[in-house]
């Protein structure tokens, strides 16, 4: 009985359906944009014009979660060469090794940094938090990111649970890219109150 208030809770939570409801509109949207855009042509000022990346020590950080995709990927590349420091999440470390590679090779001064995290599962995404902070500390880069791609994502064709008792991919899809958010928030606020955006 307490799973099912449980479950009914969490179906019923608002956090849920806005991140289901609003995310696939906001997807939607984004790609009739992106055809408005190839149609008709972009009015919208590029990433290179609109961020002033060289500005002496600073290099701003980019955070993809699923980074070894076909989107993630292409987006850890385009990234890169604008002067990015890119910072790749994966589920499977063995999977970042070929792309880091391929990167490196076409973009030699290509900034990169791998971390290992499975979205369905809150844990890892904290541990994953807590292991980039210790990095950003570690390092002589500024405690901040400026920019978070939520790419990782799954298509499940049936029900598979995961540890914590959530549906595989509404956990990877949904709960996961809402968690991450939700904990590396502070750190983009710190770039906002750095660059007054």
């Amino acid at each position: 009985m307490k799973e099912v208030k449980e479950a009914f809770r969490f179906v019923c939570s608002s956090e849920l359906w806005r991140m289901g409801m609003f995310w696939t509109m906001a997807l939607v949207s984004s790609y009739f944009q992106l055809l408005k855009a190839m149609i008709f042509g972009s009015k919208y000022t590029s990433i290179s014009s609109s961020i002033n990346l060289h500005n002496g020590s600073f290099r701003p950080i980019c955070v993809i979660t699923g980074a070894t995709s076909a989107l993630g990927k292409a987006t850890a590349f385009a990234l890169a060469e604008k002067g990015f420091y890119v910072v790749l999440v994966r589920r499977s470390s063995q999977l970042l090794s070929k792309p880091l590679k391929e990167m490196k090779s076409k973009n030699k001064d290509a900034k990169l940094k791998s971390f290992e995290a499975d979205m369905s599962y809150f844990q890892s995404t904290l541990k994953f938090k807590n292991s980039l902070e210790q990095w950003l500390s570690d390092s002589e880069l500024h405690p901040s990111i400026q920019l978070l791609v939520n790419n990782a994502g799954i298509m499940a064709t049936s029900s598979r649970p995961t540890i914590e008792g959530y549906d595989m991919m509404i956990a990877t899809n949904y709960i996961g890219p809402l968690s991450l958010t939700k904990l590396l928030l502070p750190l983009r606020k710190t770039a906002m109150f750095l660059h007054g955006s």
